[in-house]
């Protein structure tokens, strides 16, 4: 990876866009970082790596304190890289989590990370999810952030890290770096797998002893003997099973005989109270038939029937129209009178709405002069009213500007307060931030010092609980063997019984039996199932509690480091004077922060305040141009109130009035009119009226006496048909009509009667034949005898069974103890397998496990590259190596780093060697590794190091072997970015990224020779 362009927009104390771009740099591949404390060189390297992964290259440096403090409240962070890898480039471009003003309202709201990754050299889209860009990063890059810190860019503070680091945090980092979670997943996995098949062997030892149990034998041979015996018990049981279910047959027969005679002779009897109960019925149905015949006549005299009532009808109807018309008829003479009577006065009321009609009109001629004269009186109101307001708007301005001008000067004076206090916050947040690292180291020295009582308790109580453990276990077995020893002897006396001299015994052959077992004496056996299980329980809490032992070993020694490391981050600081420093460098902050705050706003309010007085000034010459204008227009607007007033008769009351008496005479005009028109059209209409009404009563009277006629003829006919159909009048055939429902009803009734009487006496005379000659059985003895046969032949049956399921359940057990010899077998072998698996992958016996085994051999590869490099910087005095330690086996053995000494060949710890000699070797042992990882990160070219630490701790010859070194790196066209404060570096290296400080923010460029 090799950058190409950074730009950095508000970000730590860069305040405005500050573009880095290499490609300044020509042919220069070595360049020096230049300038003073605090300027901003390590926050260059804090963008470059929170570009690329989101982090800063400091891990105490968070995401979300990389915003400068210079930024507008509303102005967002960004950092953009360009960078080209494997040829291709690339742009990468991130905004931390910041809170921005809300654009709506007060407050703020929070704006979250934003990232984009985009290959400038395609036209693919760019990538803006967090996660798809963090896994391409890593796919283009091979590195992680921590890798990333190790090999491209070595952090201040942390160069030595790895050179002089614990084996236990030499392991983590070496862990981080080449990934080797797979190795100890793998040593995990294969623990598992042996304790798994420890486990499995375990049941399959259960599983044979529990099947011999079931036998009632002690060994497959006896078990194999006992099975003659069972074939015999089937034997008899299945004879005694088919002379019951003989007798239980003919049981069920002769009772099935017998219910057979009880039916016939119920339906028999059944048959003839049915034919009794239908006779009864008779009467009934002989009064249907006649209703039946009755309502059939009476249909046919429908038609005669509807034609009288429908007639009858008609009559009705004609003479309640003939009466209504003549009432109608008479309204409609008395309306036209009415109306006569009312165009008799029309004359009188023509003349007075001609007389209201010129009133009206004399009268709005007075309105619109009274209308004019008030709108001209009105105008000379508001004139004067403009003017008297012209003139006080006219004081308020020249007030309003001296006002203005005093809140300029004072809005001006409060923000440069503010500034002076704001210039002072990078100052004080270093100072806080190196306050509160104190505080936590102070701390976490106290929660060290806390975790590592607890561990030594629980490492104590651990101890206890595995010896307590280690006795239950231990107990539990010796009890267990016990009791399969009972158990053996008590199925040995109880397999003696059986043995009868001069037969050969199952088991051995034998026909002598010299010394039978005996059943011992004394309480019932013990359940060896149980048994069993308590101790497989006893075991996993033993397993459990040295788990628990060894974790808790680890919680010690873990605590131990952390209490170690504590320490060395907290120094020599007293601890009781560490809250009071922090609580005052927050204040200060504080303060200076809020002036901060206050600024942009001061400045705004400045700014408005000046923009108010120029504003107030504009204002004051509009007073002045208005006030001549409303003097002007107030004299014009008086002349012509006085014209409209002459206009007007000196009688004349005033506009309002003139109105309302237009208006009433108006009123009076249109009513009369209104009235004459409405008379006149109604007299018409009453005329029209009464001559239809006439019509319509004498054709009303003609239909009334044409019904009536009608009406008597259908009478008189309706009469003869009744009387030849069989009824004494009208009134009789109505009541013997049915509908065609009930009539239907009634002739089914009549039919199914007739039916059901047939097929009744015939039932009655087959039943009676079937009966003939039987008796009642005994059905209640029958049943008893039946029930009785049956229980026989079901316990038969159960017990033939039972012998057969003894017979099948002995032969599957012995399948089942064969194949569970041979899963014995594969068990044992399979345990001790994975056994030896999990001891060589654990390094019992050797002191290395699987991954510290990968782990010490990547080690040799960057302490041989580091060798050769730090071999040119100290004349080959010094060699780095592995230290051995076989008299201690444990994980982590091999990974701790010594140096040995050419001169005397004498070994000793890294940390010993001296600051410039300790920073060569730190510097080739971080130049190994990056060698290393790059060579096992899947062929990933790493074309750019930076390195962030002080070489002031070099002589000058070393210094110059240092810069040797450095300009080595640039083979193969390596950019290497150094930051040191040595003044020969500033003559040794023509190339310089000078980044120099100032109150508006930092500024950087690149400067050659």
């Amino acid at each position: 990876m090799r950058p190409l362009r950074l730009t950095v927009t508000h970000f730590g104390p860069y305040a405005a866009r500050q573009e880095i771009d290499f490609a300044a740099l020509g042919p220069h591949r070595l360049f020096l970082i230049a300038g003073p404390t605090g300027a901003g060189k390590t926050s260059l390297l804090d963008a470059l790596c929170f570009a690329l992964f989101g982090e800063s290259s400091g891990e105490e440096r968070l995401p979300g304190h990389l915003r400068s403090r210079h930024a507008p409240p509303d102005a967002p962070t960004e950092v953009a890289l360009e960078f080209l890898q494997a040829g291709r480039r690339w742009r990468i471009a991130r905004s931390p989590e910041w809170e921005r003003p809300k654009r709506r309202g007060e407050g703020t709201t929070k704006e979250r990370m934003k990232v984009s990754l985009q290959a400038l050299d395609a036209d693919a889209p760019p990538v803006e999810r967090e996660s798809e860009v963090e896994a391409r990063i890593r796919e283009l890059l091979g590195l992680s952030a921590a890798e990333f810190r190790q090999t491209v860019l070595l952090p201040q503070g942390r160069f030595r890290e790895l050179l002089v680091a614990k084996p236990a945090d030499r392991q983590s980092i070496l862990q981080t770096l080449f990934r080797t979670a797979l190795y100890a997943r793998i040593q995990k996995e294969l623990s598992q797998a042996a304790n798994a098949a420890k486990g499995a062997l375990r049941e399959a030892v259960g599983a044979r002893a529990g099947l011999l149990r079931r036998t009632g034998a002690d060994t497959p041979e006896a078990a194999l003997a006992a099975r003659a015996a069972l074939r015999e018990a089937q034997g008899a049981a299945e004879a005694a099973r088919e002379v019951a279910a003989a007798g239980a047959l003919a049981a069920r027969a002769a009772e099935a005989a017998g219910q057979d005679a009880a039916r016939r002779l119920a339906e028999a009897q059944g048959a003839a109270e049915a034919l009794a109960g239908l006779a009864a019925r008779a009467p009934a149905i002989q009064a249907d038939r006649a209703r039946l015949d009755a309502a059939r006549r009476a249909d046919r005299l429908g038609l005669p029937l509807a034609e009288a009532e429908a007639a009858a009808g008609s009559a009705t109807a004609g003479r309640s129209g003939a009466a209504a018309a003549a009432i109608c008829a008479e309204e409609a003479r008395h309306r036209l009178a009415r109306a006569e009577a009312a165009l008799a006065e029309a004359p009188a009321q023509e003349a007075a709405a001609r007389a209201a009609a010129a009133e009206v009109e004399r009268l709005q001629g007075l309105v619109t002069l009274a209308a004019e004269a008030e709108a001209a009186a009105r105008d000379a109101a508001t004139a004067r009213a403009a003017a008297g307001r012209a003139t006080a708007t006219l004081a308020t301005a020249t007030t309003a500007l001296e006002a203005a001008r005093g809140g300029a000067a004072a809005a001006e004076a409060a923000r440069a307060t503010a500034q002076a206090g704001a210039d002072q916050a990078e100052r004080h947040r270093l100072a806080r931030d190196a306050a509160a690292a104190r505080l936590d180291a102070a701390r976490a020295l106290e929660a060290a010092e806390a975790s590592l009582h607890r561990a030594r308790a629980a490492g104590e109580a651990a101890t206890a609980a595995e010896a307590r453990a280690l006795a239950a276990f231990h107990d539990a077995r010796a009890e267990r063997e016990a009791a399969a020893a009972r158990i053996a002897a008590d199925h040995a006396a109880r397999f003696a019984l059986l043995l009868a001299d001069g037969v050969p015994c199952p088991v051995c052959g034998s026909p002598h039996h010299p010394a039978p077992a005996h059943p011992p004496a004394g309480e019932a056996l013990p359940d060896l199932d149980a048994l069993d299980a308590a101790a497989r329980a006893a075991e996993a809490r033993l397993e459990e509690a040295r788990r628990a032992a060894a974790r808790a070993a680890t919680a010690l020694a873990i605590a131990t480091e952390q209490q170690s490391a504590a320490l060395a981050r907290l120094g020599t600081a007293p601890r009781e004077s560490l809250a009071a420093a922090l609580q005052a460098e927050q204040s200060a902050l504080t303060a200076a922060e809020a002036a901060a705050t206050r600024l942009p706003a001061l400045a705004r309010t400045a700014t408005e305040a000046m923009a108010a007085a120029a504003a107030a000034e504009t204002r004051l010459v509009a007073a002045r141009e208005g006030a001549i204008a409303a003097a002007g227009a107030l004299a014009a607007a008086d002349a012509r109130q006085e014209e409209r007033r002459r206009r007007l008769p000196a009688e004349a009351p005033d506009a309002a009035s003139l109105r309302a008496q237009a208006a009433a005479a108006a009123a009076r005009a249109t009513s009369l009119a209104t009235a004459l028109r409405a008379a006149r059209e109604e007299g018409a209409a009453a005329a029209e009226a009464a001559r239809a009404q006439a019509e319509r009563q004498a054709e009303a009277e003609r239909a009334a006496r044409l019904a009536e006629a009608t009406a008597a003829d259908a009478a008189a006919r309706l009469a003869t048909a009744c009387a030849a159909a069989g009824f004494a009048d009208a009134a009789a055939a109505r009541a013997a009509r049915l509908d065609a429902t009930a009539q239907e009803a009634l002739a089914a009734a009549i039919a199914g009667f007739d039916r059901a009487q047939a097929a009744a006496t015939s039932q009655a005379e087959v039943t009676a034949r079937a009966a003939a000659g039987l008796v009642p059985p005994d059905l209640a003895g029958l049943a008893a005898a039946r029930e009785a046969a049956e229980a026989a032949a079901t316990l038969a049956l159960q017990q033939a069974t039972l012998a057969q399921r003894a017979v099948e359940e002995h032969d599957r057990l012995l399948a089942e103890i064969e194949a569970a010899d041979a899963a014995l077998a594969e068990a044992e072998a399979e345990a001790m397998l994975r056994q030896d698996l999990a001891d060589l992958a654990e390094g019992r016996g050797t002191g290395l496990d699987f991954e510290g085994y990968v782990l010490s051999g990547l080690l040799d590869e960057a302490l041989a590259a580091a060798n050769a490099r730090l071999a040119a910087m100290l004349d080959g005095r010094y060699r780095l190596r592995r230290r051995e330690e076989p008299e201690r086996l444990r994980a982590r053995a091999g990974l701790d780093i010594e140096v040995v000494d050419g001169w005397n060949a004498e070994a000793r710890p890294a940390a010993t060697l001296s600051g410039g000699e300790g920073f060569c070797a730190s510097l080739a042992m971080a130049l190994g590794l990056a060698d290393t990882v790059a060579a096992h990160a899947g062929g990933h070219q790493l074309d750019a190091l930076f390195i962030d630490e002080g070489f002031g701790t070099l002589d000058a010859e070393t210094l110059d072997t240092a810069i040797r070194v450095l300009e080595g790196l640039q083979a193969g066209d390596r950019l290497v970015g150094v930051i040191s404060h040595v003044a020969e570096l500033r003559e040794r290296i023509p190339a310089r990224l000078e980044v120099t400080p100032g109150r508006r923010g930092t500024m950087a460029a690149f400067r050659l020779g």
